[in-house]
């Protein structure tokens, strides 16, 4: 389900630039974190809430320059911010139930090398942990029945991101990151489902949405969700990326939604 949280190709290049650089930030934590694996487990879903933490955080940048082995040759520039630490061991724990949740749809069996930085994440963050790992259990459950309610689902998806979204309860914050998160999750389970929906019926798996839904009904449930998390970004003291997180939120987030007509690959 990573994938959807990407700024729209006509974005500014300063805000392009920004979003790579953190990027290549979070990737750089994710190393010195744990190693190579931590990058393997890289996404744009974790830089964003990077971003957008360390907004509301006022974290400093801290800058840098260097080689990985994605970029051997050229050194490239990247930043961290304080926000990083807490959101590399989310980007492992999500990570984990995605490649658990590949595995049982595509009946394989890949290597789980994020298991071993599980119990630690799992001591350290229990409320992010129990939440994702409960709601997930409820989906796949949902799934077995063969149960047709993506709005369900979503909703559950949406409530475990949530509580990630939230690093530190007491922050008065907290209500408006996860209202945020929640209607982030509702809109990558909810369009994750629709890209998928052709293949999935072509290859007779389960997919949550109902086989005569229309490209308006899904659309409506999509404006849904992403309003939800719009509407909490407005309540949020943010003012060093704005124009990014309206990018990603208002463009981005939609720039793979696919029309029917043009199919589902």
């Amino acid at each position: 389900m990573f994938g959807y949280i990407v700024l729209s190709s006509d974005a500014p290049k300063e805000d392009r630039k920004t979003y790579r650089e953190a990027y290549c930030g979070l990737c750089h934590t994710l190393k010195n974190k744990y190693r190579k694996t931590g990058m393997l487990s890289l996404s744009y879903d974790m830089t964003f809430l990077s971003l957008l933490l360390s907004d509301i955080e006022d974290a400093p940048r801290i800058e840098g320059k260097e080689r990985c082995f994605v970029h051997p040759i050229v050194e490239h520039k990247f930043f961290t911010t304080s926000v990083m630490d807490y959101t590399a061991p989310m980007q492992i724990l999500l990570s984990h139930y995605a490649l658990l949740d590949y595995n049982s749809d595509e009946k394989k069996e890949k290597k789980n090398r994020f298991l071993p930085f599980l119990p630690d994440i799992e001591r350290d963050y229990k409320r992010q942990s129990d939440a994702l790992k409960e709601n997930l259990a409820l989906i796949w459950g949902n799934e077995k029945k063969g149960e047709k309610d993506a709005y369900k689902n979503s909703l559950l998806f949406g409530e475990a991101l949530g509580e990630i979204f939230v690093k530190d309860e007491q922050s008065h914050f907290a209500p408006d990151l996860r209202k945020m998160g929640c209607g982030m999750g509702r809109f990558i389970y909810l369009i994750d489902a629709w890209d998928d929906k052709k293949k999935d019926e072509k290859n007779n798996r389960y997919n949550p949405l109902p086989s005569d839904i229309t490209e308006n009904e899904i659309k409506t449930m999509l404006i849904d969700a992403a309003a939800c998390a719009t509407s909490a970004m407005e309540h949020m003291p943010l003012d060093d990326y704005v124009p990014l997180f309206e990018n990603i939120l208002y463009h981005g987030m939609w720039s793979r939604f696919k029309s029917e007509d043009r199919g589902n690959e």
